[in-house]
């Protein structure tokens, strides 16, 4: 998935019209068909976030509870317990 510069970054070229597509997606190393689907409508102004901005360091650890390899907090024991706890409290009221 394309970070959200890159994507701005496409654009721009693209609304500048000086490079061709296929010059486009070389210079910015991303797949022709990216380029061209921003540039016909078929791919909205969406991407990620970059990659500096995730807050894991290092390799990913057992997380202690559910034993799967992952980068603590475990995502995936959050959305459980979350679940878990809208269960009891719905079933409470």
């Amino acid at each position: 998935m394309l970070t959200t510069d890159k994507v701005n970054e496409v654009r721009r070229l693209l609304n500048e019209g000086r490079l061709s597509q296929r010059k486009i997606a070389k210079q910015l190393g991303v797949s022709r068909g990216t380029v061209n689907a921003l540039a016909t409508g078929r791919r909205g102004d969406f991407g990620r976030e970059p990659t500096e901005a995730r807050p894991e360091s290092g390799p990913p650890k057992r997380c202690p509870t559910c034993g799967m390899l992952v980068y603590l907090p475990c995502v995936y024991c959050q959305a459980i317990d979350f679940r878990r706890r809208a269960r009891s409290t719905h079933q409470a009221a």
